[in-house]
């Protein structure tokens, strides 16, 4: 039997377990906290969160 011939014989892994649960959004209490840390550790405490970006049209209407 060729090196080729046991590799295409081998079992293939397969996932046993289902991946874990899907990312969700963050609510505005977690970005908010997200958003301090992250000043905090910059070392730029109480910056301003700048504004969300407004909502891409052509996106919405694919």
């Amino acid at each position: 039997m060729t090196p080729i011939e046991r590799l295409l014989q081998e079992a293939v892994p397969a996932r046993i377990d289902p991946p874990g649960p899907a990312h969700t959004l963050w609510t505005e209490q977690e970005q908010d906290r997200h958003w301090d840390e992250l000043c905090r550790t910059v070392g730029t405490p109480g910056a301003p969160r700048p504004a969300r970006p407004a909502a891409d049209s052509s996106r919405a209407a694919a």
